[in-house]
């Protein structure tokens, strides 16, 4: 799976309180509707790849060369940030996952495990990482096949001495929760609100297909920042094979889960107050079979410290390629002698003290706060990369001999992806219904799920107030003619790999 390193709790815990809100059919439809739109965002931001590969990522290096300074900059820090954020939610999700729901000393002391192992992980040599990667990543997509044979094996009345229950939760308490209303009204604000808890599995998998196929291809070729024939035939196909992967197994856990666990199972929410126990260790202890519940709750747990790793490893390699790029304090991209950037990683890793929160709120709270604020600012990420790619498409009509590739559902699949960017962005503040049972405070509630919108806007005018007057360079890239003026500032120049590090990009997403 292309997002196998990154695949963590949000596919476990948060698609139980979709479940809960929507019911069986509406998790189904919601996991088909985000791999469908994943689909388009993935040709969206393939199609600019094609074109000229980057190792750093869309955000990172296609905003500057597209767009204007400031925007590449604050889209930079959104995905920096945005990664950095899942760190801590990985961290709440994992006490969650074990049934620590009170907050207190205890909570405190497992965080503080957890934590040193998250970072200081990090800190170890960039070819041990991988190693260690690429083991987490088989024990993760592991357990994701063990929990789908386990749901089929219960489900269909496999357990020794227990009834088939087949799509029994399907019927009964029903395929589709009416919530908060009566009728069609309930059915639609249900799927909505599943939708929206549904997200937090899928937020940045776009770029993260994309950036492994690049970097793959890079690897390669050999080719660096260099636009070669054999990128353009093996990306897009090599996408569209990552994209199936990755969506089908989500489907089928979407599928499963329903049949594991009823949506009106309180434990799903912990009883209203957020996030809860995931559907499939719901499933197994209703069915009683020893042990396993027990194994799969520590498989689910080891999933959410390692994903934690991944996104730390991502984040930290975010801000270091900004420093490295001229975007960011020279300082960030200093290395030791393995070629880890311990100070962004120092500086990342702080992100994970926002865990305590659980500390003095259940994380049953806290996990929903963190899911908000991500799910909004992997939409925001969203609707930057269609901008993007709008640029790439204008700049492509002013070159006469382009060899960028063009998907067939271009550019209908970028004005969908926009299109539903905006709307589940403006529809995240009402992720809960209204008047129905909320995790915590509502106006806590509505600033975290739209603070992205700020933030960005922040930084935006911030980096243009500090530059004072925008600038426009010739973009050098081949089938451009000299004296052609684009849109934005010129492809940054890769900078040497540091004393330690190999010439070859790292990328966690190589498994």
């Amino acid at each position: 799976m292309a997002l196998g390193p990154t695949l963590g709790t949000g596919l476990f815990i948060g698609a139980g309180q979709a479940l809960a809100v929507g019911g069986p059919a509406s998790l189904l439809m919601s996991y088909a509707f985000l791999s469908l739109l994943t689909c388009f965002m993935v040709t969206t931001v393939a199609e600019v790849a094609t074109h000229a590969p980057a190792r750093h990522g869309t955000l990172v290096t296609n905003g500057f060369r597209y767009m204007t300074d400031s925007m590449g900059f604050a889209a930079g820090i959104l995905r920096w940030y945005t990664l950095a954020m899942f760190v801590p939610y990985e961290i709440t999700t994992a006490m969650v996952n074990l049934g620590l729901w009170n907050p207190g000393s205890a909570i405190a002391l497992r965080m503080l495990l957890i934590m040193t192992i998250v970072v200081g992980s990090n800190f170890m040599p960039a070819r041990h990482f991988r190693a260690s990667e690429r083991l987490f990543t088989r024990v993760k997509v592991g357990t994701i096949a063990c929990l789908l044979a386990l749901s089929l094996s219960i489900g269909f009345g496999g357990a020794t001495g227990h009834a088939s229950w087949g799509f029994e939760y399907w019927r009964k308490p029903g395929a589709m929760h009416e919530y908060l209303f009566p009728g069609s009204l309930g059915r639609f604000w249900g799927l909505l609100q599943c939708v929206l808890h549904s997200s937090i599995a899928f937020t940045f998998a776009p770029e993260i297909i994309v950036h492994r196929a690049e970097t793959v291809e890079l690897v390669r070729t050999e080719i660096g920042e260099v636009l070669d024939p054999t990128v353009q035939a093996n990306l897009p196909s090599k996408v569209a094979f990552d994209v199936a992967t990755t969506t089908f197994p989500y489907i089928l856990s979407s599928l499963a889960m329903g049949i594991m666990a009823p949506y009106n199972d309180p434990l799903l929410t912990n009883n209203g107050a957020g996030a809860g126990l995931s559907p499939f260790i719901i499933g197994m202890n209703t069915a009683r079979i020893r042990i396993v519940p027990v194994t799969a709750t520590l498989a689910i747990l080891v999933s959410s410290v390692a994903s934690a790793r991944s996104f730390l490893f991502l984040a930290s390699r975010t801000l270091c390629a900004m420093s490295e790029l001229g975007h960011a304090h020279r300082v960030l991209k200093i290395r030791n002698r393995w070629g880890v950037p311990y100070v962004a990683v120092s500086a990342t890793g702080l992100f994970a003290l926002l865990a305590f929160i659980s500390v003095r709120i259940s994380s049953s709270i806290t996990t929903t706060y963190f899911l908000l604020f991500v799910n909004s600012s992997g939409y925001l990420s969203w609707l930057v990369s269609c901008v993007i790619f709008w640029y790439h498409r204008q700049s492509s009509g002013l070159c006469h001999n382009t060899n960028s590739y063009r998907f067939a559902i271009q550019p209908f699949g970028t004005y969908f992806g926009a299109l539903m960017s905006v709307i589940l962005l403006m529809s995240n503040g009402l992720a809960g219904g209204i008047g129905g049972p909320r995790p915590g405070p509502k106006i806590v509630r509505i600033l975290i799920a739209y603070c992205s919108i700020p933030i960005f806007a922040i930084l935006y005018f911030g980096h243009r107030f500090r530059t004072m007057v925008p600038y426009r360079t010739s973009y050098s890239d081949p089938g451009v003619h000299d004296g052609q003026e684009l849109r934005g500032k010129a492809v940054s120049q890769v900078s040497e790999p540091q004393q330690g590090e190999s010439s070859q990009p790292i990328s966690p997403g190589i498994v």
